[in-house]
C-alpha cells in the first residue's frame, strides 16, 4: 500500500522546490544588483545577518541557504502559507 501524502504537505514540497528552482536568479540579482557596489552590498549583507541566520560577512550561498531556513521555520512556527510560482503568461506572443 503506497504513502498518500496530505495537501499540505505537498504545498510545502511544492514551496521549497519553487525558491530552489530560483535560486541561481536570486542569487544573481544579489550579486548584479546588490553586492557589485560596496554601498549596497554593505546594506544587504546587514539586513540579511539581522534578519536571518548568517552572519555579517556570509557569501551569497550562505545567505540563500539562510533565506531558505527561514521559509521553513516560518511555515513550522507561523504557518505562514506557502507562495508558489504561477507560470508567467506576459511573455506569450500576443494571437490574432
Amino acid at each position: 500500500m503506497g504513502t498518500v501524502k496530505s495537501c499540505d504537505t505537498r504545498i510545502a514540497e511544492l514551496g521549497a522546490q519553487t525558491l530552489a528552482a530560483a535560486r541561481d536568479a536570486i542569487v544573481d540579482w544579489w550579486e548584479t544588483a546588490w553586492l557589485a557596489d560596496e554601498a549596497p552590498g554593505g546594506r544587504l549583507r546587514k539586513e540579511c545577518s539581522a534578519a536571518l541566520p548568517v552572519g555579517a560577512r556570509a557569501g551569497t550561498d550562505e545567505i540563500f541557504d539562510g533565506l531558505a531556513f527561514r521559509r521553513l521555520r516560518r511555515r513550522q512556527d507561523q504557518q505562514v502559507p506557502e507562495w508558489l510560482r504561477r507560470p508567467d503568461t506576459s511573455r506569450e506572443p500576443a494571437r490574432a
